[in-house]
């Protein structure tokens, strides 16, 4: 079937812009501007032709899912991942909250030889008590979370055959904006690159936001930004592994179903990114409801349904083309690496520590402004706010660079 599209012409900006003007009243809704990225476009220039491919494989866009747990007892911890992986996980995140685990225990019944298990430490006793339990044929299929601006045990993960997951979770939760994130990436990406000669032992662990456009992009920058990093060091691996991770910052104990909804968009949005990943914590992780099960298993069933329903695992890359995709991709190229130049050049970590302070203190400030002004709208927070009380609250709010994860529920009840 041929289609005849002699009667479809080329829209008039010109026309278009003046329309918009006369049913917005305003001359510049046309702009996107976000003032915490120090992004500006104009969505209705189409002059530009940008194609920044975030892969360049056509490939199906399959992901692994992921689970999440505090390891404080073996016993509990291993029932846990067992349940997880009964339910169609095929990814285990753990962080270690004990001194000495007993990993016979922790992974009993579990296939190391299959599973991949992505571990945080918190010191250099529990990554030895690690090492000491782990056989050599598995590491390969283990990696270690690591925190760019505090590398424990990082000596001892290069010495083997373990991943190395550079920690971008945390800096995303405290509010730093994308090219803070994405500096800080490239920036202990490059330092591991002068240590490890297999670069596919290198992965990213990033925690979206939800901003859907700008969250897809970050991701699709990040491929750009270390795949033309990679050429820079002269090596020829053509790959980025990206595990994506769902946290908190707009999530409601009081109105716990639209969790679900925000959850799925944010993933959505990293898998149109081209993760290879996806963790999706649960809302309650950081409450005193935190072992509620059915909050676990719907975080779990989010990746599935969009596999085995909405088909988003079959499409590489299926926002490519996008005008403003591919606007604010290069916009996040272009802040980032600028960024990561300025910090190779600095001969103290401690000095790109104060400057990712001052950066994240401005981002916070505007993010909480926009958010107590009303313009930043969260339904069941700060629009139409659930007025049930469920006895549950935030505790143990996690901190990180000396700022507390920005959770906007926790900081309006606070």
């Amino acid at each position: 079937m041929k289609l005849n599209l002699d009667n479809f012409k080329a829209p008039d900006l010109t026309e278009w812009r003046s329309k918009i003007m006369t049913e917005t009243g305003s001359n510049e809704k046309h702009i996107y501007h976000n003032k915490v990225e120090g992004i500006q476009i104009d969505t209705t220039d189409k002059t530009n032709s940008l194609n920044f491919e975030s892969d360049f494989k056509n490939i199906p866009n399959d992901w692994n899912i992921g689970a999440f747990h505090n390891l404080t007892d073996a016993i509990e911890t291993n029932h846990f991942l067992l349940k997880c992986l009964s339910h169609g996980a095929n990814e285990l995140n753990l962080n270690i909250q004990i001194a000495d685990p007993n990993w016979e225990t922790v992974f009993n019944e579990i296939h190391l030889d299959i599973i991949h298990i992505v571990i945080a430490f918190r010191n250099e006793d529990q990554i030895n008590s690690f090492f000491k339990f782990l056989p050599k044929k598995y590491e390969k299929n283990f990696s270690v979370s690591i925190d760019p601006l505090n590398p424990i045990g990082l000596n001892k993960v290069l010495d083997s055959n373990l991943t190395i997951a550079i920690n971008g979770f945390n800096i995303e939760q405290i509010g730093a904006k994308a090219s803070d994130q994405l500096s800080l990436l490239l920036y202990f990406g490059e330092t591991l690159l002068q240590s490890v000669q297999d670069e596919s032992r290198i992965r990213f662990e990033v925690g979206i936001g939800s901003d859907f456009f700008l969250e897809t992009a970050k991701i699709r920058a990040l491929k750009w930004l270390w795949l033309h990093l990679l050429s820079k060091n002269k090596r020829s691996n053509s790959t980025c592994n990206i595990s994506a991770k769902i946290g908190w910052s707009n999530k409601s104990l009081r109105d716990p179903d639209i969790n679900i909804l925000r959850q799925t968009t944010e993933t959505i949005s990293a898998i149109s990114g081209g993760v290879n990943s996806v963790l999706i914590h649960s809302s309650h992780t950081l409450s005193n409801d935190q072992n509620n099960w059915l909050y676990q298993r719907m975080a779990l069933n989010i990746s599935h349904i969009l596999k085995e329903e909405s088909y988003l695992s079959k499409v590489n890359d299926p926002l490519k083309g996008s005008f403003i995709i591919e606007n604010l991709t290069e916009k996040i190229i272009s802040n980032s690496w600028n960024q990561f130049l300025q910090w190779m050049d600095c001969e103290h970590l401690e000095i790109i520590k104060a400057n990712l302070k001052s950066n994240i203190s401005e981002a916070r400030k505007l993010k909480t402004l926009s958010f107590d002004a009303g313009e930043k709208q969260l339904l069941g927070i700060n629009l139409y706010p659930a007025t049930i009380d469920k006895k549950i609250s935030w505790v143990s709010i996690p901190d990180y660079l000396g700022f507390d994860y920005l959770i906007f529920e926790n900081r309006q009840h606070a």
